[in-house]
């Protein structure tokens, strides 16, 4: 069932045997949350047979580990997960992988991966032929990087591996050489695999592999360090060795206070209380107790990663000095899942730097995001905007400072829209030399926005939107001499002095404090003649 969570269960010495697709020692098909959970034994199957996760359709499996045996007669065998198109993370493999007869793909963690896997390890024995369509690889069999897809990063894998054809230290095969792109930070012990090439990642001696200055060197966030984020994703052993998962071998993360209901949401008052949130349920509800200052911490992935289904109520704190290096979706929140609320959280004085969909609070915005702000410095080369990279839900009463830049679709709050942005606004300078680059939003492909307004100054675009296509803009204005430019794919253009002028917007329909033509909502408020709109809930909080 979509959204369904399974936690803490754990299945011990199994003897599953399938004749068709999708089978597993704990999970067949998995379309939600699978954490905290185990399992031991033989498992067989024909297609995407997992010693955990059979297929792995959407949401997270994360946590986790499984040790036996996998084998199918079809294709798609993982050590953990058959088939992945969702998140796995901090998982770990230790499973015998494929059999002599297997012409599909075989991996140590993962069969096929058409999703994203980050921070797992594989000590897999892997084998197979690679024959035909197959594909055999230490951590992954066959990467499907189609369409941005088949992501993996923060990886490494150290068991043997064998076949005779498409076969790789880390992963067996993938579509083209691009893909090599989306494997990042990952690696695999060249002696103890047998294999000297990959399709991705980093062959490293076995020397090297256990000096963890080779993954410290690679932004990996052990436990004791805060220079590459608070996660305390990795530990190494006493005795010396590979790195190991710390969640799996000892480490107790902190216990938020709270229970994660919406009555009682867990509270987060520190930088290692935010970290912590990656090993707690990604369905939950969680409030700001204070304000967080990240100051001397590197991230290289969202603080926040992967898939965010629950409510985070910033309760009019801050999260400042967020500073974020890295290839994934990146912002505070990496993906706000359908169901993700954020509310009343400003992250200030934000440096981030990265690839495709960029944003200041959040890469991907796929829920509801209300009364949030953000400031500092947003850079990437496709979908980047001030507040939030790539929007399609809903933006309301948010704005942004931020100084944005880069290729593709640049917008001062959103980069890329297909939702709703009401009552936001910009400030902040953009800039981009190819692409959609716009004052408030880059590229707006049939989302809605309404009564927003852009001031920010315009380099190599227009005044309030990039680019606009089927999609509505309603009662929403920038300003001609702050931006230098006077054209714009959607809004009106007004002069400073206009700007600064209650009329101009209360003609439009916007709803004033102290007046009541218009609604009795009490949205904006402005210093007439000398500043722009603000929203109600600033004046609220000064």
């Amino acid at each position: 069932m979509r959204g369904a969570e399974v936690k803490g269960l754990r299945v011990a010495d199994v003897n599953i045997a399938g004749s068709g697709a999708c089978v597993a020692g704990l999970v067949g098909l998995s379309d939600g949350t699978v954490a905290q959970c185990y399992s031991t034994g033989a498992v067989r199957g024909a297609w995407y047979v997992g010693g955990l996760v059979g297929c792995h359709h959407d949401g997270i499996v994360t946590d986790c580990y499984s040790a036996g045996t996998v084998s199918s007669t079809g294709g798609g065998v993982g050590g953990l997960v058959g088939e992945n198109q969702g998140f796995v993370t901090y998982c770990w493999s230790a499973s015998a992988v494929g059999g002599i007869e297997q012409d599909g793909e075989v991996g140590g963690l993962v069969g096929y991966n058409r999703g994203t896997v980050t921070n797992c390890c594989s000590t897999s024995a892997v084998r197979g032929t690679g024959q035909w369509w197959g594909a055999v690889g230490g951590l992954v069999g066959y990467n499907d990087c189609v369409d941005g897809d088949g992501v993996i990063t923060h990886c490494y894998s150290v068991g043997l591996v064998s076949a005779t054809e498409n076969v790789g230290g880390l992963v067996g095969s993938s579509p083209c050489d691009d893909c090599d792109a989306f494997v990042t930070s990952s690696f695999w012990d060249i002696q103890t695999s047998g294999q000297t090439s990959s399709a991705g990642g980093t062959g490293r001696t076995t020397a090297e592999m256990k000096d963890p200055n080779t993954f410290r060197a690679a932004a990996w966030d052990f436990v004791g360090e805060i220079q590459n984020g608070t996660h305390e994703v990795w530990r190494m052993p006493e005795g010396g060795g590979y790195p190991v998962l710390a969640i799996l071998h000892g480490y107790t993360p902190p216990q938020l206070q709270g229970k994660g209901t919406s009555g009682d949401p867990y509270l987060i008052s520190d930088a290692m209380e935010l970290g912590a949130m990656v090993h707690c349920s990604p369905h939950a509800h969680y409030r700001l107790a204070a304000s967080i200052d990240l100051s001397g911490i590197r991230w290289a992935t969202a603080v926040i990663p992967l898939l965010f289904y629950g409510s985070f109520d910033g309760d009019g704190y801050t999260i400042s000095h967020l500073t974020i290096n890295g290839e994934r979706p990146l912002g505070l929140f990496e993906l706000l899942g359908p169901e993700a609320e954020v509310r009343n959280l400003g992250v200030v004085d934000v440096n981030i730097v990265g690839s495709s969909i960029v944003g200041g609070l959040a890469g991907y915005n796929g829920g509801a995001v209300a009364q949030c702000y953000s400031t500092g410095a947003v850079s990437g080369s496709g979908s980047v905007g001030g507040l939030v990279g790539f929007s399609t839900r809903s933006l309301a009463q948010c704005y942004s400072s931020t100084a944005v830049s880069g290729d593709g679709a640049v917008g001062g709050l959103v980069g890329a829209n297909t939702g709703s942005v009401t009552q936001c606004y910009s400030t902040g300078a953009v800039s981009g030399t190819r692409g959609s680059i716009g004052g408030l939003i880059g590229y707006n492909n049939g989302g809605t926005v309404t009564q927003c307004y852009s001031t920010g100054v315009v380099s190599g675009g227009f005044g309030l939107v990039g680019l606009r296509e089927g999609s509505e803009v309603t009662a929403c204005f920038w300003d001609t001499q702050t931006s230098g430019q006077t054209t714009s794919a959607g809004g009106i253009g007004k002069m400073t002095a206009e700007m600064q002028t209650a009329k101009t917007f209360l003609d439009a329909g916007w709803d004033f404090m102290g007046e009541a033509v218009n609604g009795t909502e009490d949205i904006w408020w402005i210093l007439e003649g000398k500043d722009y709109p603000r929203l109600w809930w600033e004046a609220a909080n000064k």
